[in-house]
């Protein structure tokens, strides 16, 4: 017993000594987490560390579980086919938490869609038709909350659902729509290179070949994309990809 209260008192102590370190280390573990997923070597790998250093920080905290919830998200855009499921899954347990800490927040349903997206993304099609109302239903609650959040990423995503989507009766697919959303988020956030993307691609299915070009010229300029830096490599690539088409259409 006597050496059982010694051990205790020993841990306790290390514990103690260890306090300053551990709140030392903190902010230095989430600095690192945040260069690595703004750096634009950005890959797979650097995304899997910042995941890393993100869980072990985690105290349930808002803030940190929304870094954990983007980050799966980022990883689900970036791994392997066959694990890209696995990160968005577990991206919206996270989202789910941070909604429970803040049922508010705009952030926990942002990213419980942007999650929920990538699972329609890697899903069978019957799976993406079960999705699509839960997905819609949480980008209208940011819309109430904060259209501005993300670059107008809430914008951004239902203006892409309703250009991809079947139109009615099949589904929600709606050109206008999609125009709509998309024109939003360019002008609450016109240095997001995704927003003119999108933007560009709609007018392009309506017949708006001189707007569409004007937008696609936008994402060749210095912009950014909130997502991670490949991605505005990837929009830029699709960009001068849509302007060489719409030469050789000439």
């Amino acid at each position: 017993m006597k050496y059982l209260l010694k051990a205790s008192a020993i841990i306790a102590l290390l514990l103690l000594l260890a306090a300053p370190y551990a709140q030392a280390a903190g902010p230095e573990k989430m600095a690192q987490a945040d260069a690595l997923l703004a750096s634009p070597a950005l890959d797979y790998q650097k995304a899997q560390q910042a995941l890393a250093l993100y869980e072990e920080l985690l105290s349930g905290s808002p803030p940190l579980l929304t870094q954990l919830s983007r980050t799966c998200f980022i990883l689900g855009d970036l791994a392997p086919k066959n694990q890209r499921a696995g990160y968005y899954e577990k991206g919206l347990a996270y989202a789910e938490r941070l909604i429970k800490e803040q049922p508010d927040g705009v952030a926990g349903h942002y990213w419980k869609a942007l999650n929920l997206s990538g699972l329609a993304d890697v899903g069978s099609q019957i799976q993406g038709f079960k999705l699509l109302p839960k997905i819609m239903e949480e980008l209208k609650r940011v819309l109430a909350l904060d259209e501005t959040y993300d670059q107008a990423g809430a914008h951004r995503v239902l203006g892409r659902i309703y250009f991809e989507a079947p139109s009615w009766p099949i589904s929600v697919g709606d050109k206008k729509k999609s125009l709509q959303h998309l024109e939003t988020a360019v002008r609450l956030a016109p240095n997001h290179s995704t927003n003119h993307l999108y933007l560009a691609e709609t007018l392009l299915a309506q017949g708006q070949k001189a707007q569409a070009k004007a937008e696609l010229g936008k994402v060749l300029q210095d912009g950014q994309n909130g997502l991670h830096p490949q991605a505005l490599k990837e929009d830029r690539q699709e960009a001068r990809r849509l302007l060489e088409e719409m030469k050789k259409g000439r």
